[in-house]
């Protein structure tokens, strides 16, 4: 009885209106509230604790990657054969051009330990398919292009010794073709310089290691130049070259990786 007695007194103290408020909650009802509260920072607490691991550990993460070993400049030289193919294989009836070579060099930033950004100088030469009563002059001719560009290269590495890979490029053609022109009444032939034309490319190659910071590697690739609307000058006149230049070069060469850091 005695316990009854003390537990309906607790509870109608716990329920009763505390004649000093003005809300006309019950006496009690802090405490309800207070335990309210309390277990809602508790949540709000280990919602911060886990939002904090979590964070941690994805910045162990990106910390871990930036101390991936990674190059810092690869450097290459690089030479094979480059087939034409459209206008420029057929241009001006006579002065088509065949199969000739490219060449050049390139140096390159690692954004990543796999991705590039680099520059590179190519030059490209090729013989000219002449035809008709001038072919013997024609073939000594050539048409020529100097090409420097911006590439980005993509490498897959692996614990393999071969890195496959592929790589777009964008930049600028300065054209030099073989043109006829008439000079004091008779015909002739002049390599003459063209305007520059946008270039694009893109291609894929495969990288061997031959040691930790060098190795051979064999590309190929589709260039691209809108060349149609250039125009080249000899003695005041214009020659418009009126096609695009395309071709497709398969090349090898020689690749050095500097600056290999943690």
């Amino acid at each position: 009885l005695l316990t009854r007695g003390f537990g309906s007194a607790y509870l109608g103290n716990l329920f009763l209106v505390d004649p000093n408020r003005t809300d006309g909650r019950p006496a009690g009802s802090d405490v309800i509230g207070e335990r309210k509260l309390s277990k809602e920072w508790e949540m709000r607490k280990l919602a911060l604790i886990v939002t904090g691991v979590l964070a941690l550990t994805l910045i162990s993460v990106c910390v871990a990657q930036e101390e991936q070993e990674k190059d810092f400049l690869e450097a290459s030289i690089f030479g094979g054969l480059a087939a034409p193919t459209g206008g420029i294989s057929n241009w001006s009836d006579s002065l088509g051009a065949k199969s000739g070579f490219t060449t050049g060099i390139e140096i390159g930033y690692f954004l990543t330990p796999s991705m590039v950004l680099g520059l590179t100088f190519s030059y490209s030469q090729f013989s000219i398919n002449a035809t008709g009563s001038s072919a013997d002059s024609a073939s000594q001719m050539h048409h020529r292009l100097y090409n420097p560009a911006i590439y980005v290269k993509h490498y897959f590495f692996s614990e393999s010794h071969f890195a496959p890979y592929f790589k777009v490029q964008a930049g600028v053609d300065n054209p030099k073709f073989a043109t006829s022109v008439y000079d004091n009444g008779l015909r002739k032939f002049r390599e003459i310089s063209y305007d520059p034309a946008f270039a694009i490319g893109g291609g894929a190659g495969l990288f061997y290691y031959t040691s930790d910071v060098s190795g051979f590697f064999v590309e190929a690739n589709l260039h691209h130049a809108f060349s149609k609307e250039v125009n080249g000058t000899y003695q005041n006149r214009a020659f418009p070259f009126g096609e695009s230049s395309t071709f497709f070069d398969l090349h090898a060469g020689l690749a050095v990786f500097f600056g290999s850091n943690k």
